[in-house]
């Protein structure tokens, strides 16, 4: 008991490392909730990253970290230049205008569905056996031997570790544990809780710096909705997806709103963006889709390009950068691996994948989750640019994960049942991060 409240109190640590950079001027405009949540996802990545460079280095893990990883956070900030403002003044007076019974409703449904992800998990529903099987062993081994153990993972009876996975959401496990003296496995399924409402708090503070508190809270609120009946069905307690989310959605938010015209809100983005990469191996492709769609739909904004491709990809670059050269110096993995040879698909297996996906998705409460965000997008017919964004972030999303499932020579069926609803879940939130930037009706 006392372990695992000592692993919870170690969280705090990451707000910390970020406040560095996020107590910069130019990201007051998102509120004092949201820039201690975007401070905290900021200190992962940076955190988990200078820990990746200690184990390159063949250094051990101990409390210099921190200092290091802080000291990033401020250089950072050198990054942003003098009058880089994300959300200008006259938005901000706009804010305070709107009624108070929208955002009401839209935080009663918020708590409602933390609640239920908050339940769900004490009780065990929740419990993702990814945690049992590889999140969880790979944590407490790192954190015993103080850095990213090679040996261990190089055992051949150990594979199914999938080893070559980013090192985000162990390093940040192992961590907690470090300072607790043990992982606390019951502790580290409450992740999915706490990063679900911390997801809610970055999106409304990053989203109602547009100009529209209303339809800021209701965006998050059924993107909260969504992501918690998902999770509770898909068991993703203990499990990567809510980082992934968690770094995913803000990313994109940002980049819908007046932050994305500011080298702050393209470097915030960056460093989540960053965060995607190093939490999930479908994180990189997510990366790409986004940039690329981002310079495409709003080349105003992505102006100068080479300076946003540094903002937006350079710590990318960096995160992984550093975690592939870890992999290939111990002689441990080079690169990912995919599931079948390469560019090699199995398009006999087209209608049972598609199928398949179906049918999981419809296991999660009759894939509600997944289609009230699409009907309510048609509803208010969707005519703003910046919807597009997110719009066709989830299209590649898609694309990406049908060609992974045909990449598999065995029948991916089985596969499909116990994953599709957790990897599809960046999808149905992004298409309800849509419904912010959809035309009102009149």
């Amino acid at each position: 008991m006392r372990s695992g409240y000592l692993w919870l109190a170690s969280l705090a640590a990451f707000p910390l490392v970020g406040t560095p950079l996020l107590a910069h001027p130019s990201f007051r405009r998102f509120g004092v909730a949201c820039r201690f949540v975007l401070a905290a996802g900021v200190g992962m990545v940076l955190l988990s990253g200078t820990m990746t460079v200690w184990a390159l280095a063949g250094w051990r893990w101990g409390p210099i970290l921190l200092l290091v990883s802080a000291a990033v956070a401020f250089a950072l900030r050198g990054l942003i230049p003098k009058g880089s403002d994300p959300a200008p003044l006259a938005t901000q007076r706009e804010i305070g205008a709107e009624g108070r019974s929208t955002p009401a409703i839209a935080l009663l449904c918020a708590c409602v569905s933390i609640t239920a992800a908050l339940a769900a998990t004490l009780a065990a529903r929740s419990t993702s056996p990814d945690l049992l099987l590889f999140w969880g062993p790979k944590a407490q081994q790192f954190a015993a031997a103080r850095t990213i153990d090679a040996g261990f993972l190089s055992a051949p009876y150990l594979e199914y570790l999938h080893v070559y996975y980013p090192p985000l959401v162990t390093n940040v496990l192992a961590f907690g544990a470090m300072v607790a003296g043990r992982f606390p496995w019951g502790a580290a399924t409450l992740t999915f809780p706490l990063l679900l409402a911390a997801t809610g708090v970055a999106l409304f503070g990053i989203l109602r710096t547009d100009g529209s508190a209303d339809r800021a809270a209701a965006a998050s609120s059924l993107i909260l909705s969504a992501l918690a009946l998902i999770g509770i069905h898909a068991a993703v307690a203990g499990n990567a997806e809510p980082f992934l989310l968690f770094f995913e959605l803000p990313a994109v938010a940002l980049l819908v709103t007046p932050a994305a015209r500011s080298d702050a809100g393209k470097l915030l983005a960056g460093l989540f963006l960053a965060g995607a990469a190093a939490a999930k191996v479908e994180g990189l492709p997510f990366v790409g889709a986004v940039v690329l769609l981002f310079v495409l739909l709003d080349r105003a904004a992505s102006r100068p390009l080479a300076r946003t491709a540094i903002l937006l990809l350079g710590p990318t670059a960096v995160s992984l950068g550093v975690w592939f050269a870890f992999g290939a110096s111990r002689k441990v993995f080079y690169g990912y691996r995919g599931y079948g040879r390469s560019m090699e698909f199995h398009w006999d297996h087209f209608s049972g994948v598609g199928s398949a996906i179906g049918s999981a998705l419809w296991k999660v409460g009759y894939a509600l989750p997944f289609a009230v965000p699409i009907l309510l997008l048609l509803a208010i017919r969707p005519g703003r640019g910046r919807a597009l964004l997110p719009l066709g972030v989830a299209a590649a999303v898609s694309v990406f994960l049908l060609l992974t499932y045909l990449q598999s020579a065995d029948d991916p069926r089985l596969w499909i049942a116990w994953s599709a609803a957790r990897t599809f879940s960046p999808v149905t939130a992004l298409v309800a991060l849509a419904t912010f930037g959809a035309r009102e009706p009149r």
